[in-house]
């Protein structure tokens, strides 16, 4: 697992490693239905489920595997929330940071 620093706000790997078991199953956190992809807001900043490392079938969507990332807002870097729903606007960016367990 990389604990590479994601950028100045100390957001990195690692951290998001010891909150990830009780998020990306859907614990309190949002679903994207078309893509199948679990994301929410964690530390001001909004997260996705990701595929990085793990196969998968086609480019669409997550495929059950246990990666995020933080997402990129629009117009900046990370989009900043303090609650999930904020989040549903850029549930489909692009990862602003690696895609990692």
């Amino acid at each position: 697992v990389s604990t590479q620093s994601t950028g100045s706000s100390g957001i990195n790997a690692e951290y998001g490693k010891q909150w990830y078991q009780r998020r990306v199953r859907g614990d309190a956190h949002l679903c994207d239905r078309e893509t199948g992809c679990t994301f929410g807001c964690e530390s001001d900043f909004c997260w996705s489920q990701c595929d990085g490392a793990c196969p998968r079938l086609d480019l669409i969507g997550c495929h059950g595997c246990k990666e995020w990332c933080w997402l990129s807002g629009n117009g900046e870097k990370y989009h900043f929330c303090t609650e999930n729903s904020q989040c549903a606007a850029v549930k489909r960016n692009s990862c602003a940071s690696t895609c990692t367990l």
